[in-house]
Formats: C-alpha cells, structure tokens, sequence
C-alpha cells in the first residue's frame, strides 16, 4: 500500500508545472551547445578550487577570478539562468512535499 502511494506521489510530481518546466529547461540546455561548454567549464574550474581548498592550499587567484567571470557569464546565459529557475522551483516543490510528509509523521 505505501509503496503504491509512493508511486502514485511519483506520478503526480512527474506531472507537476515545476517538473515539466524542468525537463523542458533540461532540453533546452542539451540544445545549446555555449551553455553546455560554459556549465561544464565552470564546473571543471569549481572543481579545482575545491580540490586546493580540501587539501589545504589557497586556490589560485587567475583561477578564482576566472570563475566568478565565469559565474557572471553564466548569470546572463537564457538557457542557464531558465535552467536554474527551474531547478529551484523544483527544489521548493520537492522540499514543500518533504516537509508535508514530515508534520503528518510528527502528529499524534
């Protein structure tokens, strides 16, 4: 029973404006090949800083201005900025149905 409740929530999530809009911006940035390379570059850079950071070491100064020209690029990108917002509104929804099952658990 409660795991056909979970699919049923599934299915209902699934079909939500919020995961719709995802997908949709999903596409849209597989479609867009200068986004692609700009999230993909900005990722490899973060994760370089990141890795200096973990192991104790200053990252590098080129690396970090570098990066947040990149995060500026990134913030004027159509395709990039609808895909955040559609991650976001898809992270609020899943959060507002953790939270749900969350107060009904907590009642007595």
């Amino acid at each position: 029973m409660i795991k056909e409740k979970a699919q049923e929530l599934a299915n209902l999530i699934k079909g939500s404006e919020q995961f719709e809009a995802l997908k949709s911006a999903e596409s849209r940035l597989k479609l867009d090949p200068t986004a692609q390379d700009l999230v993909q570059n900005f990722q490899e850079l973060q994760q370089k800083v990141m890795e200096a950071q973990y192991s104790g070491q200053q990252p590098d100064s080129a690396d970090m201005e570098k990066l947040q020209n990149m995060q500026n690029e990134m913030k004027l990108n159509l395709t990039i900025k609808n895909m955040a917002e559609a991650q976001e509104n898809f992270e609020n929804l899943m959060k507002e149905v953790n939270e749900t099952v969350s107060q009904e658990l907590s009642k007595e």
